[in-house]
């Protein structure tokens, strides 16, 4: 797809925010509606079973195209963020997976007692969706707009899920320049992966596939493939 230029200066591919403002929709329509109707908070469920289905052929597509939140946090937030750099340390492992186990245990323990009703277990799901928007916001607004989709359970579920599916590749010809860093929304930085006289490879979880590295490279280094065993 021919790339855009969006209000910010950066190059995308053209039609992905469109795709990002119509998913945008769903946030008002779970979190409020679910007021009246606590059985759309399965829409959650709908949406877990569609990134699961997109993760076994693109990874994180998901995140980077069609995820409301991401979607909301990238577009609207980002409007009043202060944009400050993401912590190191939420990029770590360990960090990454007790905010797993955190949010999974809270939400197990609410579908237990809430099991008997489908309109309690709909109300689980919206409240978990509604948990994650608030922490989601919080930390957005002092450090990048996307910051949370570093430390996103369901992100990391896919990531870890496509770990050898439709990688971020960086070839030779990158010079280090750090305008993917740049125009990352969860500030990956492409660069470090280079290889010398092969094709080095982002880890699944630390790219949304948006492209805005690619489009936005001045070398061309930039594409996507599955895993490289041998180079």
């Amino acid at each position: 797809m021919k790339p855009r230029i969006a209000k910010s200066g950066i190059a995308e591919i053209c039609c992905r925010n469109i795709s990002q403002y119509l998913m945008v929709l769903l946030l008002p329509l779970v979190v409020v509606g679910g007021c009246y109707w606590p059985k759309i908070g399965f829409t959650v469920v709908g949406l877990i079973a569609l990134f699961m289905i997109i993760t076994s052929r693109r990874g994180r597509f998901y995140c980077g195209w069609l995820c409301p939140m991401g979607a909301f946090h990238e577009r609207i937030l980002s409007l009043f963020s202060r944009k400050q750099a993401i912590p190191a340390f939420f990029k770590t492992p360990w960090f990454r997976w007790g905010i797993f186990v955190v949010m999974m245990t809270f939400m197990s323990s609410r579908l237990l007692v809430a099991w008997s009703s489908a309109d309690a277990l709909g109300n689980v799901f919206r409240t978990m969706w509604m948990v994650s928007v608030s922490l989601a916001i919080a930390l957005g607004l002092y450090f990048k707009p996307r910051t949370w989709c570093t430390i996103c359970p369901m992100g990391l579920l896919q990531g870890v899920s496509s770990s050898n599916t439709y990688l971020l590749s960086v070839d030779e010809s990158c010079i280090e320049c750090g305008k993917c860093e740049k125009v990352c929304p969860i500030s990956t930085y492409p660069g470090a992966f280079r290889v010398a006289g092969g094709i080095g490879q982002v880890p699944s979880g630390e790219c949304l596939r948006c492209s805005n590295c690619i489009v936005n490279c001045p070398k061309d280094a930039l594409s996507f493939r599955d895993l490289i065993i041998d180079q």
